[in-house]
């Protein structure tokens, strides 16, 4: 019988269905809405590199195939494809060198070259579009396996790649995705490349305010957007980097962050690793691999204190062949093959697509925080408005206290509502007075914000009540409520919340706070336990030394102290012991 840990309840497997992708090299893989599209890549089976489009359902894990159209672009790999908009942004890739049909019976291989070209697939209606860039002095270089990212909205930023010489090509360039041409190019002082690199630009309230400040202090305005750089590197004595920039200022400086990072433990060296934002977490993926280990990895950095989070799937990502992950709404998505061997697809840089592994974020506290609805002064203003001017009917608690409220705010919020006394205006509600005023407050402000709504009793309730009342987004805030006081002393009751409204990840989460404090509480008393232990032995062995005669000798008594030459040796038994002491590296116990 195996032994299931608290962190495989947090993974599923799950089996793809329909037009399931063959093993392919160097695909794109992008998330829009509840679709993943993979693009392009060279065939496994005959190296033989594709420019088809197949689309997962991620609701219901089908896939559907859209075979190579008339305008599609020329087949490629390690290109890069982003998210704008309704649009698919392809640049550039390895390819053949001349636009040819490929067939099984072509015996000659074409030769190969790298693109820099800039295609749009439209995902309402998966036409293809191709801008028509005029050449300038910022038109980037042709490359492939490089890096890109889309910041501030709707500019394309291009780092690093390879050429066809396998030379890292030390340049950035920036595409503006709404004018469609290339704004800005200026050289880098690092290689950059897919093979161990992520690029990523955090959301300005995320982003530690420190690298901020120093990384900004030279541009031409504050808001300037942050783009970030991590790489692993030296995998068998990992160098970790991370560097922030901003790519659209005059004085291009790079800061380095890197020894900012820290944890109880940090990432080892990933191949491929890929990186995807969550809340205020990067999620970096990729695989690991030494003479001894092999798995994929999942690990989360705190981008406002740059601090590492190992994310504990359990043993299903440790077996099998896990290849690339991507992120989907609060979950992340690892494709792969429990049936492979992961080392022999690596060396094959195959990615697998008929199995999904499925991880919850949210059990590891990583999620999306619920966004404001309204500025600060109108959420005052609605706590203003309980002091009952504009009262025309009242709550009556179980406690028989009546709050006073207004019924047209209470139905804009609470549109599920029972109609209560009609003639008496009275609605009773059968929780405390302090339940009871909290609710109001949210229903006033759709916040919890006071003191009082943050009580763990009280913000358990207001889970329950949402999920009695279908009020999802009071569901959505004291969730984030309860994950935020999650600690030993409130875990049993989160737990229990949680189960009572469904809420499983978060339910998940404190039974691993509980599982962590009983540990602890164990190690302490198996601790004490030898400690006492130690003390009785000690004292049941000078005892029994007492009863059977055994007299210790003492210096003052010892005959051979009288001795003239004892105090010589004496001195020179000292001295050589002192010695010793100053040796702890000798290996012998003292």
């Amino acid at each position: 019988m195996t032994t299931q840990s608290i962190a495989d309840l947090t993974t599923e497997i799950k089996l793809t269905k329909g037009d399931i992708p063959p093993p392919l090299v160097g695909a794109s893989t992008t998330v829009a809405g509840n679709n993943l599209y993979v693009f392009g890549g060279r065939l496994v089976s005959s190296r033989q590199m594709i420019n088809d489009l197949y689309i997962l359902d991620l609701n219901t894990f089908v896939w559907t195939h859209r075979p190579s159209l008339a305008n599609a672009p020329q087949a490629r790999y390690f290109h890069s494809a982003n998210l704008f908009k309704n649009q698919l942004v392809i640049f550039g890739g390895m390819s053949y060198s001349q636009q040819q049909q490929q067939t099984q019976a072509q015996q000659q291989q074409p030769g190969l070259c790298t693109l820099d070209d800039v295609c749009l697939l439209d995902l309402d209606t998966l036409n293809w579009h191709y801008p028509e860039t005029q050449p300038s002095l910022y038109t980037p270089q042709a490359r492939y396996a490089h890096l890109t990212v889309i910041c501030s909205e709707d500019k394309l930023v291009v780092m690093g790649g390879q050429d066809m010489s396998n030379q890292y090509i030390n340049e950035l360039n920036i595409f503006d995705l709404t004018r469609l041409v290339w704004t800005h190019g200026t050289s880098l002082n690092r290689q950059y490349g897919a093979y161990r690199s992520v690029a990523f630009c955090p959301p300005a309230t995320s982003w530690k305010k420190s690298a901020t400040t120093t990384a900004t202090a030279t541009s031409t305005t504050d808001d300037e957007t942050i783009c970030c750089v991590y790489s692993n590197y030296n995998f068998t004595d990992v160098t970790r980097d991370l560097q922030s920039f901003c790519p659209f200022s005059t004085e291009f400086n790079v800061r380095d962050d890197s020894a900012d990072m820290s944890g109880v433990t940090l990432p080892p060296g990933l191949r491929f690793p890929s990186g995807d934002l969550l809340g205020h977490h990067l999620i970096l993926t990729g695989t690991y691999l030494t003479p001894t280990h092999r798995s994929f990895h999942i690990w989360a950095l705190n981008l406002t204190n740059l601090v590492w989070t190992r994310i504990e799937t359990g043993t299903i990502l440790s077996h099998g062949s896990w290849n690339r992950g991507v992120l989907h709404a609060q979950r992340f998505l690892v494709f792969g093959d429990k049936t492979r061997d992961l080392l022999e697809d690596y060396n094959h840089r195959q990615v697998n697509f008929g199995q999904l592994a499925v991880v919850e974020l949210e059990a590891f506290g990583i999620y999306v925080t619920p966004a404001e609805t309204c500025p600060a002064v109108a959420q005052e203003l609605g706590l203003s408005m309980l002091s009952g001017q504009l009262a025309d009917m009242a709550f009556q608690t179980e406690d028989g206290q009546t709050i006073p409220a207004n019924s047209t705010i209470v139905r804009l919020r609470w549109p599920t509502q029972p109609l209560g006394d009609l003639e008496r205006r009275l609605l009773y509600f059968p929780e405390s007075y302090a339940v009871t005023l909290a609710f109001l407050q949210y229903l006033y402000t759709d916040h919890l914000l006071t003191a009082q709504q943050h009580q763990p009793h009280v913000v358990s309730r207001l889970l329950i009540l949402a999920d009695m009342h279908r009020l999802p987004r009071l569901a959505q805030l004291a969730t984030h409520a309860l994950h935020q006081l999650l600690t030993i002393s409130t875990a049993s009751l989160v737990y229990e919340t949680a189960a009572l409204s469904g809420r499983i990840a978060l339910q998940i989460r404190a039974l691993r706070v509980m599982i962590n404090a009983k540990k602890m509480l164990q190690h302490d008393d198996t601790a004490r336990r030898l400690m006492t232990a130690s003390k009785s032995s000690s004292t049941a062995t000078s005892s029994t030394q007492q009863q059977r005669g055994v007299l210790l000798p003492s210096p003052k008594l010892s005959k051979s102290s009288h001795h003239p030459g004892f105090l010589e040796r004496k001195a020179s038994m000292v001295q050589s012991t002192q010695h010793f002491i100053d040796r702890p590296n000798m290996g012998v116990p003292f």
